[in-house]
């Protein structure tokens, strides 16, 4: 007899796990070893239950622990556990960050439908790695945009002037708030239009803005 492959719910809403546990019962190969809406509760019964679970499906928007933070904990305490996100923020920055310290298998939107849900299930159990079409554009155009920020090479004191200025400070305003010069937050200002290839202060907040500088 195939061995069943043991999935973990955990999300904050109740009627969500129920409803990913009618889909879950229609694949022979699964089932559904435990449920959570609570991150501390998740991992509490990980240390206690000898029931050995080898697929965690988890949500990231929760109260008390985030999936962010119990993605982490799973991974450090439970490394053979391996983690398929759910959820509706599909931000390209928490996706990659996910990936390099959580070492998540997966990430589906809630709106997937059953097959592809399964589908990851099966694919990240034998070893694989399950993200949406979606999820991973979103990953490509968070890491283009880390790679073009990362290129002009600003630093932290022309950081500081960029978020003054995105505040609407005057060069005065940010000599005053930074105890330099109005000459030096000129040349700052010089330094910052070149090495973002903006000539004003509207093209410089548009880059800033799309390439997320400030975040």
């Amino acid at each position: 007899m195939m061995k069943k492959i043991n999935v973990a719910i955990l999300d904050d809403h109740q009627i969500v796990i129920d409803g990913l546990k009618l889909l879950l019962e229609k694949s022979e190969r699964i089932k559904v070893g435990t449920e959570h809406t609570n991150g501390f509760e998740l991992l509490k019964s990980l240390r206690d239950d000898k029931n050995i679970i080898d697929i965690l499906l988890l949500d990231l928007m929760m109260p008390v622990m985030n999936g962010q933070e119990c993605a982490l904990m799973v991974r450090q305490e439970f490394p053979q556990i391996k983690t398929i996100i759910l959820s509706m923020n599909n931000d390209g920055k928490i996706v990659n960050t996910l990936i390099d310290y959580a070492d998540i298998k997966g990430f589906l939107p809630k709106s997937v439908n059953k097959n592809e849900l399964i589908e990851a299930i099966e694919k990240v159990y034998d070893g694989g790695e399950y993200f949406s079409a979606e999820i991973l554009d979103e990953v490509h155009s968070y890491q283009k945009r880390k790679t073009e920020k990362e290129e002009f090479k600003l630093s932290l004191r022309e950081l500081e002037i960029i978020s003054l200025i995105s505040k609407g400070h005057t060069n005065k305003q940010i000599a005053t708030e930074l105890f330099i010069s109005d000459k030096t937050v000129e040349t700052h200002r010089k330094n910052i239009f070149r090495k973002t290839d903006t000539h004003n202060v509207g093209s410089l907040l548009n880059v800033v803005k799309r390439l997320g500088i400030l975040d």
